[in-house]
């Protein structure tokens, strides 16, 4: 769902690249880092032609979406048993 905000759009209630985003804060250097990491390895034209992709009207394929939801949950769970398992 994209919203007009002036001459800018938001997508998905999500800041554009570069504008801030005052509700969410880092609760550790965690977020920091992989920010970082990527700015070590990318572009911002680069990151901006990428972004851009979300603003085409092209729908990924049923099936595809069902696998990725998937081994994303597969992923999360993985990684939840993980740190309660490090909380132990």
């Amino acid at each position: 769902m994209k919203e007009g905000t002036g001459s800018r759009v938001r997508d998905r209630g999500h800041p554009l690249v570069g504008e801030a985003d005052p509700v969410r804060r880092p609760a550790d250097g965690a977020e920091q880092s992989v920010v970082e990491e990527v700015s070590a390895e990318f572009t911002a034209d680069e990151l901006k032609e990428f972004l851009e992709a979300d603003l085409y009207p092209v729908q990924a394929d049923p099936k595809f979406k069902e696998e990725l939801r998937e081994k994303l949950w597969d992923l999360v769970q993985r990684q939840a048993a993980a740190k309660l398992d490090e909380t132990k």
